[in-house]
């Protein structure tokens, strides 16, 4: 049995600013290596169990207040110690987990960790799937032997053609946690369990591939030889639901396929049911663009918010479009162009966890092109910023190149045009975060409203800092890290930590530099750390961010990786882990030692006497704080109150609705918005379906608005018809045709004229006609001596060589057709276009759902997929 030396030291650290006598508890233990996953278990949420990066398990009763090491445990059948791989719990029964070794062992606890019971299943398991209401059901996928077999065959003998057997990604089912299984079906790529919702928590959803003979293809690329099936017994018959479909998702009520389209473009279309797959519909989104993969954002509210990555020739790979559907999950409208994305999918896109309708983003704030081709003006404020983010480009670039790489300005120059947005009626109508007027230290901030807002950074450079977040329980608190500024920096010396208390309408800044954050007690407590640099100090907020304290945790700095609590964000302990060198280090911080007593007067909440009050969220554009068409009032602590809500707060919370404004309503298939506007305005993409009376002159009228979903506005304004110009390709009208039906006889009897007067028959009478009477009257020729051509006349031409060559002049200026999402692109897009030819990194595989839903695109095979991990696409 290996000895693990845990040290433990107990900390009561004074905290002489908050106030005399109190004092926060603070217990430090060092791990083997690095925590690399914390599960909570239990209805209570006390007993945690810690993975390390070195394969280590580690076990607490009391929430991270005392840990043991339970590795020895779990044993190998040759008495050897398993590394564990991977932890999964179940959403059925929050006591029940299961441990994944490295290699073939593998075990699953049902009490927490208190033991563990080894599953029959000697197979290396790649993905393991509770099912979401039986505790004892599990889907269990696997690769078969021959797959490890023929990597090593090939590495010992480089026999190719040994036989092995084919290599194929296996299904499994148990149903007693891993005493029995029974095989599912083969060459599987993805599955998942059906919707409760639909009743078919039982049914199996997954896509396979149609030939089940040799070894399983490498899912490099969108494949034609792969089915979405569906199976409500086990495997015992399979129907396939939507042929050539890849990836899929099932999210609230909604399931989305992606399904190839064109084998040689590589693109695809997304189908959607809402009936539990009975029928598929193809979405309809606004714009003719290639559709290369997508990522379903949010379908929490009734409606379908997606991020579609077209791959256009005109826009950055890194950006892609946000739609909105309707309540059919089928017909969408653009709801926010160029959103930041990885190449692995993940978008910078997030949900206000606490709050209904708000969403925040980052985008890439460029030029585009309006339906026509046209490009469309920036607004003054936006070609300001423009102009100073390029001169300050310019001024980081003078210098050598060591000068330009040390210069904290020195950055690429697609970073110089990330904005972040903030949309109250989802992603209807977005704007700018409005920038805190003053810093964490007092001094005024400089920023021109028509210029200057904050910036936060999103998913995507999550490993530099912390995203902008939110929890459930701590209604209205959204904090982040950023600047200040005409756009995002990623400089950490122009970076701070920001909050927010009213979702995200106005903002303070918390604390110079890079901190990771935390909350607690409903939003009663934030707990920060620095991001960037080692620390050893701890710094915290009992009133929601209007004063700040600050405690040392040791005499030797780590670097933090994360401050963690319970799910549900209600406790008043905290879990810091970070490193120490190679070693992983963890604090248990305790501020029920800070002697705070429970608020009181929740159900009289603005009294004198009450620690609370209600607040309303709003948008900032009414007086009467409506959002989604109502007002909706919470309570929350005062922030001046010096008291705890405690675990078992309920938040008392009104509704009332509110008259309709524009706000409640987006833009309709085919028209747009901008950033910072209401108004929609016609595209002219060709998504408005013409009526058959349409003619090339003529209008037609439609309504450019339709209600937000989930919005519950009564009675007020009410979106109009208004008229729009029919396609230029539909037929031409009555009085066109006139027109031209007239030009052509006019034309037909000219013709008609200067033949008969050419004619040699006619030509006398043409040419004489009127003067028979005059037959006896001579005439004399007008200048005798007449030049042989009309240059003669006139004189040289000396510039004949030009108008020979005019043409071809033109020919090097014809005008170009623009794209919408590219827009008219300028020397700031040269950096942009080098990207574009960079490919994704390759991984692999993907066999199965997975926590980030995407249906993205293979990314190419190269050498880097050959190590057997399969990337998780959906």
């Amino acid at each position: 049995m290996q000895t693990l030396i845990i040290f433990l030291r107990v900390a009561f650290l004074f905290l002489g600013a908050c106030s005399e006598g109190k004092k926060v508890s603070v217990k430090e233990v060092v791990f083997d290596s690095a925590v690399s996953d914390i599960q909570w278990l239990g209805t209570d949420q006390k007993t945690v169990l810690v993975q390390t990066t070195k394969g280590r398990l580690y076990r607490s009763v009391n929430g991270g207040d005392a840990w043991k090491d339970i590795s020895d445990q779990l044993k190998g059948l040759d008495g050897t110690q398993v590394v564990v791989g991977h932890l999964v719990k179940s959403p059925a029964e929050t006591s029940t987990i299961m441990v994944a070794g490295t290699k073939h062992d593998h075990y699953i606890t049902d009490d927490g960790g208190a033991t563990f019971r080894r599953i029959r299943q000697k197979a290396s398991i790649h993905t393991f799937l509770f099912h979401k209401t039986r505790a004892k059901w599990a889907l269990l996928s696997a690769w078969t032997d021959a797959c490890e077999a023929n990597k090593n065959a090939i590495k010992k003998s480089g026999d190719d053609d040994a036989d092995i057997g084919p290599c194929s990604h296996m299904l499994y089912l148990t149903k007693d946690l891993g005493k029995t299984f029974t095989l599912v079906t083969s060459y599987v790529v993805q599955f998942s369990w059906g919707e409760a919702t639909q009743r078919q928590q039982d049914c199996l959803y997954f896509t396979h591939f149609r030939k089940k003979k040799g070894d399983q293809p490498r899912l490099y690329m969108w494949s034609e030889h792969i089915d979405f099936s569906y199976s409500d017994d086990y495997g015992k018959v399979i129907e396939s639901l939507v042929p050539n479909g890849n990836k899929f998702l099932l999210s609230n009520n909604f399931i989305f396929v992606a399904k190839l389209k064109d084998t040689k473009s590589q693109t695809v279309t997304l189908m959607c049911s809402i009936d539990g797959g009975a029928n598929f519909r193809q979405v309809q989104l606004p714009q003719d663009l290639d559709e290369k993969s997508y990522t379903v954002l949010d379908t929490s509210e009734g409606a379908v918010m997606i991020h579609v990555h077209h791959d256009s020739t005109e826009a950055p790979s890194n950006v892609g479009n946000v739609y909105i559907s309707d309540a059919q999950g089928v017909r969408y409208t653009l709801s926010l162009p160029n959103n930041v994305r990885s190449s692995h999918g993940e978008c910078e896109f997030d949900k206000v966890l606490s709050l209904e309708g708000v969403y925040m983003a980052n985008f890439k704030d460029m030029p585009r092109a309006d339906g026509d081709g046209k490009k469309e003006g920036i607004s003054s404020k936006k070609a300001d910023a423009l102009k100073d983010a390029e001169d300050l480009e310019a001024q980081a670039s003078a210098g050598t190149e060591v000068d330009k790489r040390r210069t904290p300005k020195a950055k690429a120059k697609d970073e110089s045009i990330v904005r972040t947005v903030i949309s109250f009626d989802k992603g209807g109508v977005w704007s700018y975060l409005k920038p805190p007027a003053v810093d964490s230290r007092g001094a005024k901030i400089e920023c021109p409203p028509d210029r200057c807002w904050l910036h936060l950074h999103g998913i995507t450079n999550f490993q530099n800092y912390a995203p902008f977040y939110s929890t459930e329980n701590a209604v209205g608190i959204i904090m982040g890290t950023g600047n200040v500024g005409p756009y995002l920096r990623f400089e950490p010396d122009q970076t701070n930590t920001f909050l927010s208390r009213d979702g995200g309408l106005t903002w303070s800044e918390s604390h110079k530099g890079a901190f990771i954050y935390e909350f607690g007690d409903h939003g009663g407590l934030v707990i920060m750390a620095d991001d960037v640099r080692k620390t050893k100090q701890v710094v915290f907020s009992w009133n929601e961010g209007q004063s700040w304290y600050d405690f040392e945790l040791s005499d030797i700095p780590l670097e933090v990786d994360n401050i963690v609590t319970e799910p549900s964000a209600t406790s008043t302990k905290f879990l810091l882990y970070g490193t120490r060198g190679d070693t992983g280090v963890m604090y248990h911080l305790d501020f029920e030692a800070l002697g705070q007593s429970l608020c009181k007067g929740v159900w009289a909440a603005d009294s004198v006497s009450s620690d609370y009050e209600t607040w309303m969220p709003s948008d900032g554009k009414g007086t009467e704080k409506c959002m989604l068409g109502r007002q909706v009032s919470y309570t929350r602590r005062k922030q001046t109150s010096e008291c705890f809500n405690g675990e078992k707060f309920e938040r008392p919370t009104s509704r009332k609705n509110c008259a309709c404004t524009e706000e409640n309503f987006e833009c309709e298939m085919g028209f747009t918005r901008e950033v910072g506007s209401i108004d929609c305005k016609f595209a002219n993409d060709g998504s408005i379906p013409a009526p058959d009376r349409c003619t090339s002159s003529s209008n037609f009228n439609v309504v450019g608005h339709r209600k937000v979903i989930g919005d519950s506005c009564e009675g007020g304004w009410q979106p109009q018809k208004v008229a729009v110009p029919c396609p230029a390709n539909s037929r031409m009208s009555r009085g066109g045709m006139s027109v031209l039906g007239t030009i052509a006889v006019v034309a037909a009897i000219m013709g008609a004229v200067t033949f008969l007067s050419r004619s040699e028959k006619f030509k006398g009478v043409f040419a004489n006609y009127g003067f028979d009477a005059y037959g006896d009257v001579k005439y004399a020729t007008i200048g005798a001596r007449t030049p042989e051509t009309g240059l003669d006349s006139c004189g040289t031409r000396f510039d004949a060589d030009f108008i020979d060559n005019d043409q071809d002049d033109f020919d090097d200026d014809a005008p170009q057709l623009m794209a919408y999402t590219g827009g008219g692109r300028d020397d700031r897009d040269r950096d942009r276009d080098r990207d574009r030819g960079r490919r994704d990194v390759p991984r692999g595989v993907d066999t199965a759902s997975a926590a980030v839903p995407r249906l993205s695109k293979p990314p190419g095979k190269s050498s880097a997929a050959n190590d057997g991990d399969e990337l998780d696409l959906l």
